[in-house]
């Protein structure tokens, strides 16, 4: 009976503890994070496996982060739409695939805006503006955790070289999902095409399309020297990717866990920023080891391209008025970080 009661007490003393516990304590939960992005490799695939890394060291045992580049959870729409649904836990990519969600997002492609790719990095970044444009599509269901500034606009057409504006009239180019990047497009003589960058490559050889405005963070992993030997800077715009995670998902996370991913996701802004730059460099020299060469549009043309690009930004938000409130603040900001 005296070993009886002992374990009775034994017993009551650990329910108490247990109930004593904060919710989830006793039995912790750990969650599966399946992460995706179109790239094979290249810096937003850098982003992911940073992240992965850090948050998993701040929470042993908690998370597990799965990476899937290349789009092996699907072309970038069903990705997107996963976000929203809470299959996809995160993405990251380009924000003008996600206009079709939030159309504000788009107002990072204005062009204009900014000086230089050092310029678009404190614009993007500025407390006036990061947080606010990354909190944008919560009522819809996707969450920004992290933004930086990953690579000038490029072009590479089957066709030949762009040299000249007039070189964009009638060719017909798949270009990010975003109406600016649409209108951009048509100022040149252009047609934009959206179309997910798993399905560009076969489309340009088949000639469905004539080509691509990208970065060259695409044209190098791609091998694009096989469809055409000359890739043009034209800097007109910048690329912004933005890290998504899923809110159907993140509210089920406990408060100490998304903490500590919006600290690693804003430490990665600067960081994978600085990472890109350096990449550039690198994806420059292995386009031309593959017998690829570089245009890099300036001068008379570049001020020529930018002349009729320029009121692209404005024309689109004439369209939709709910962008004005978006691009203005980013337009504020723009000339707050000039240099």
């Amino acid at each position: 009976m005296t070993t009886y009661r002992s374990f009775a007490r034994a017993g009551a003393v650990a329910m108490a503890l247990a109930l004593a516990l904060p919710a989830g304590t006793a039995t912790a939960q750990k969650f599966t994070m399946k992460f995706g992005t179109a790239t094979p490799r290249g810096d937003q695939n850098h982003w992911m496996e940073l992240f992965k890394q850090r948050v998993e060291a701040r929470a042993p045992g908690r998370i597990d982060i799965k990476l899937f580049p290349a789009s092996q959870l699907g072309a970038i729409p069903r990705q997107i739409e996963g976000l929203q649904l809470g299959t996809v836990e995160a993405w990251i990519g380009p924000v003008s695939f996600v206009t079709g969600v939030e159309s504000r997002y788009q107002v990072v492609d204005a062009p204009g805006l900014f000086k230089d790719w050092a310029h678009a990095q404190r614009a993007v970044t500025h407390p006036d503006f990061r947080d606010w444009f990354l909190a944008l599509g919560e009522a819809k269901g996707i969450k920004g955790l992290g933004v930086y500034v990953s690579n000038p606009m490029a072009v590479v057409s089957r066709k030949g070289a762009i040299r000249k504006v007039d070189d964009f009239k009638g060719l017909k180019l798949r270009v990010l999902g975003s109406q600016m990047e649409v209108e951009i497009m048509r100022r040149l003589g252009a047609a934009g095409v959206p179309m997910p960058l798993i399905s560009v490559l076969p489309a340009v050889q088949r000639g469905t399309i004539d080509g691509v405005r990208s970065g060259i963070v695409v044209f190098v992993p791609f091998k694009y020297w096989t469809v055409s030997k000359t890739m043009t800077e034209t800097a007109d715009t910048m690329i912004t990717p933005v890290a998504y995670v899923s809110k159907v998902w993140w509210d089920r996370l406990p408060g100490d866990l998304r903490q500590i991913m919006i600290e690693e996701g804003k430490k990665l802004d600067s960081e994978v920023y600085e990472y890109a730059r350096k990449q550039h460099v690198l994806f420059r020299s292995i386009w031309k080891k593959n017998g690829g060469a570089i245009v890099d549009m300036q001068g008379a043309e570049r001020e020529k391209l930018m002349r009729l690009v320029r009121a692209a930004g404005e024309s689109v938000v004439a369209k939709n008025p709910a962008l004005r409130p978006a691009y203005d603040r980013l337009v504020a900001v723009a000339k707050k970080t000039a240099k």
